[in-house]
């Protein structure tokens, strides 16, 4: 009669570690959600960080072409 008594309460055990366990799956799940958004969130903004740098680039590279051909006009590399 003890060993019906010690597999019941093993079973409730076991019963109640499944319960903690898909609980815990729940939690990684519903973080793996949120992290994966902010992921998106932060390739955008990087992407944007991009363009921007771009257009910096080409705005440097432009004002030194500027620079050197008004150098060049004025005579400056005689």
């Amino acid at each position: 009669m003890q060993e019906i008594q010690d597999l019941k309460q093993e079973i409730q055990q076991i019963k109640s570690d499944q319960k903690d366990m898909q609980r815990d799956i729940r939690n990684l799940e519903t973080r793996t959600t949120v992290n994966e958004k902010d992921i998106v969130n932060i390739n955008k903004l990087l992407d944007k960080i991009s363009a921007n740098t771009t257009w910096i680039l080409r705005l440097i590279v432009g004002g030194l072409i500027g620079a050197a051909l008004t150098f060049l006009m004025k005579g400056g590399g005689m």
